[in-house]
């Protein structure tokens, strides 16, 4: 789950919200007491999400906010701010500066627990939203100065593999490279690659399913696809039946040149 420091200089806040986020939601979580104390927390945890008093000594929220902002590591951070009713102009203001949202202080339990349900639920979408963008930027312009050269793809959970490859292979083919096999799937439905490397072992989505995958597209038929084992010795009649090819690790080189 997510990596959560949580910054409040009320102990009793600190330890109750901790609680929650470790006990109902499995986070890892860390505490600060203003935000001066967070912004060098952050130096050794590298948090996924932040929950963010407003009224603290030293550096308060909204100071706090306007630093990570103009941070590149953490502008975009989550944030989640720690208020009191009677905060509401500071919270209109905080609002305007893309927290996600906010909780109502005095914390009560069975209202807490439903709305960190609800907050870590639009975190995790906004978190899946980006990342598509990334994917997306990264290939949006790839295949746009020569069309004429074949696309390749390469999928293994090994990024000085996929580094090789893509420094050796990147003047003959139009390279796309990624480490697990959901965004493999995407890019073979979007980009049609005439080759397909898949590694063992692939998150997200198994290289086996991930084949099976592109075995019921209408695609496949035009591409290779090859499984990169890093043993034979374990090769299957299924192996056989979902790839093209299966060769092993260290042998990959010298097939592609």
């Amino acid at each position: 789950m997510f990596k959560v420091l949580v910054v409040d200089d009320d102990p009793n806040v600190s330890l109750f919200l901790s609680r929650l986020l470790q006990k109902k939601f499995s986070c890892t979580v860390q505490t600060a007491y203003n935000g001066a104390d967070a912004l060098s927390k952050l130096k050794s945890f590298d948090a996924e999400i932040m929950f963010l008093d407003i009224t603290m000594p030293v550096m308060d929220g909204v100071e706090t906010i306007e630093a990570l902002r103009a941070d590149e590591k953490y502008k975009d951070i989550p944030i989640i701010v720690l208020t009191a009713i009677s905060e509401k102009n500071t919270v209109a203001k905080v609002m305007s500066m893309g927290v996600i949202d906010y909780m109502l202080k005095p914390l009560m339990y069975e209202q807490s627990v439903e709305r960190l349900q609800e907050l870590l639920d639009i975190i995790r979408k906004k978190i899946k939203k980006q990342k598509e963008k990334e994917i997306l930027s990264q290939t949006q312009d790839f295949y746009d100065d020569d069309p004429s050269k074949e696309k390749f793809l390469i999928a293994t959970p090994d990024k000085a593999f996929n580094s090789f490859f893509a420094e050796k292979l990147g003047e003959k083919y139009k390279m796309l490279i990624c480490e697990n096999g959901a965004d493999a799937l995407k890019y073979f439905m979007k980009y049609k690659p005439k080759i397909v490397l898949l590694g063992e072992n692939l998150p997200l989505l198994n290289e086996k399913l991930l084949a099976q995958k592109l075995a019921t597209s209408r695609i496949r038929k035009e591409t290779e696809v090859f499984l990169i084992k890093d043993e034979l010795s374990n090769y299957s009649h299924s192996d056989r039946e979902l790839y093209d090819h299966v060769i092993e690790k260290k042998k990959t080189a010298a097939l592609f040149k």
